[in-house]
């Protein structure tokens, strides 16, 4: 088959409300005001700004050493070139990927994140961060990264939108590339059991659900995606499946997965 006859790969559209996404916008652009690392990693005795700024980035390292060891056994050779850090918050992941890869891009919802972040990436010439105020990722052409990663953060929006994110990673990942991330499968049974609830509500009544939440403590939500419907949505990307394993960096009393995927050569 030569390059003109190769089916392009697309996105599907994300059928998620503009309410809702502007609800996510906003959520984000307040906590990387407020308080962007407690945001990025919930550490309870971290909150309002307790958060050692090293010990953080150091979590970063440690996150980033285990994909990059899973991706080694799933066939990457360990020449990192571009990576995509989808969700990079404040550029916690994206510098230590950074000490791996040629050049790294970082991408957040959230501007108030990317602005304190570029603050502490300034040391890395190769890492840049931006903000990506969209449902996809059309800012880049296709075929722009060696790997498209994520973690911590495809869990909190709802999974029609996340599966668009995931699309967009298999047509933005190089023929070959890879993609990895981790969703969260399944959360501690009470509040499974209330999501389960709260997501029978029409979307009007759910808005109104969340914006108690938030007001009483709550400030994010959690979702968990079965994973037959990942797996089904990366296949349609042209992504198979290299690896798959359990993985709890959702919280405790959770359940979930790193998927470490490969784009069809």
């Amino acid at each position: 088959m030569n390059e003109s006859q190769r089916p392009t790969i697309e996105a599907a559209q994300p059928v998620v409300s503009s309410q809702e996404f502007d609800e996510l916008r906003r959520t984000w652009q307040t906590l990387g005001t407020d308080d962007p690392l407690w945001a990025i990693l919930t550490d309870s005795d971290r909150r309002r700004g307790r958060w050692d700024l090293e010990e953080f980035l150091d979590r970063g390292e440690t996150d980033v050493a285990r994909y990059a060891g899973l991706l080694g056994d799933a066939g990457h050779s360990g020449d990192f070139g571009s990576v995509l850090d989808f969700g990079c918050g404040v550029g916690r992941l994206s510098l230590a990927w950074g000490r791996r890869a040629d050049s790294v891009t970082g991408v957040d919802i959230s501007r108030s994140m990317i602005e304190r972040g570029r603050v502490v990436v300034a040391s890395a010439p190769n890492v840049r961060l931006l903000v990506n105020d969209a449902v996809d990722l059309r800012q880049f052409p296709d075929e722009s990264f060696d790997l498209a990663f994520s973690h911590i953060c495809l869990q909190h929006m709802p999974w029609p939108l996340a599966a668009g994110y995931v699309a967009e990673f298999g047509r933005v990942a190089v023929r070959g590339g890879f993609v990895a991330f981790q969703l969260p499968s399944r959360g501690p049974a009470r509040t499974s059991a209330r999501r389960r609830i709260v997501d029978s509500l029409p979307e009007a009544v759910r808005s109104r659900y969340r914006r108690w939440r938030r007001g009483t403590s709550v400030v994010f939500d959690m979702y968990y995606t079965d994973p037959v419907d990942v797996i089904e949505v990366a296949r349609s990307a042209g992504l198979d499946l290299c690896h798959q394993e359990p993985d709890g960096s959702a919280g405790v009393g959770t359940e979930g997965f790193i998927y470490i995927f490969r784009r069809h050569g």
